[in-house]
């Protein structure tokens, strides 16, 4: 059986030009490589079609964890990746898949993408297949608005590929389709959410640090997941000038009332820009990637 990762970038980067589409694509990519590699896991892209990346790896159940923290990824997929040449054909591969997914008693629904040139509409391989696997399997209903289980398939040109389940992912940018910031950190929890949410727009992170103690150490090795894997290479407060050519902005994590406060100080002292990303940022939102970047 042909496994396979049926990878969704974020919708976001479709929206570029394409020039920064393919760019942002490609970074998105060589982020999963970095990922993969820093976990000796093989991984090969196979094919790219439009808003789906097929990839193959040598450890698929390693390798969910890890996409689940890659951004620019909005969602995936493990498939069974099938050729086809019939309406016929995708009846029998649709049988054998939901024969290992549904049993009597479930409700369900086809979810199908098609792409490429056939005799036959999405609907019509909805209807064979629906029909098909109703009279193999006896106890069954259909239920578009609320199943117990959706199959997908994802039918390009005369391949399918077939898969129960999309697997939330890191979504925003590619890490390092932006610019570079320095994040100020003494080791405190709201650097970890910050940090987080400047990575999620694909910025490249640079810690700002007074001096290294064992709170912000721990914080970057909680963090290094979802940089894939890669190393953060602080920076002195006290030697910042020499970074001024180098980084965009700096990142302040105070909230509310500190930051309004430390803002314009900080961006009297040292000259740079200073974002404050949790100036007005919900708790229930602050709360849950803390969660997140703990685990």
């Amino acid at each position: 059986m042909n496994k396979v990762f049926v990878l969704r970038p974020a919708s976001e980067i479709y929206l570029k030009t394409s020039f920064v589409r393919q760019f942002f694509l490609k970074k998105l990519l060589s982020n999963l490589k970095k990922v993969m590699q820093k976990n000796n896991i093989k991984f090969k892209a196979t094919a790219k079609f439009s808003g789906l990346i097929i990839c193959k790896t040598d450890n698929n159940e390693k390798a969910v964890s890890l996409m689940k923290k890659v951004f620019g990824l909005h969602s995936f997929s493990l498939a069974e990746a099938h050729s086809f040449s019939s309406l016929t054909d995708l009846e029998e591969l649709f049988l054998s898949f939901v024969q290992k997914n549904l049993f009597s008693g479930d409700s369900f629904a086809l979810k199908i993408s098609r792409n490429g040139k056939h005799d036959f509409s999405s609907h019509d391989i909805a209807v064979a297949c629906g029909q098909k696997i109703m009279d193999k399997i006896k106890g069954l209903s259909v239920n578009l608005s609320s199943p117990d289980k959706t199959i997908f398939a994802d039918i390009i040109n005369k391949k399918v590929f077939l898969y129960s389940e999309k697997v939330s992912a890191g979504k925003g940018l590619p890490v390092g389709v932006e610019g570079k910031v320095g994040v100020l950190m003494q080791g405190k929890e709201p650097e970890l959410v910050s940090s987080f949410l400047m990575l999620k727009r694909g910025c490249n992170v640079f810690p700002i640090i007074k001096e290294i103690n064992p709170e912000i150490k721990k914080n970057l090795e909680l963090l290094s997941s979802w940089n894939s894997f890669q190393e953060f290479k602080p920076v002195f407060l006290s030697e910042i000038e020499k970074e001024r050519n180098f980084l965009s902005a700096l990142i302040s994590s105070e909230t509310r009332e500190e930051a309004i406060k430390e803002i314009p100080l900080l961006q009297e002292q040292t000259g740079f820009v200073v974002f404050s990303p949790l100036i007005f940022f919900p708790e229930n939102l602050f709360n849950e990637i803390l969660l997140k970047v703990n685990k």
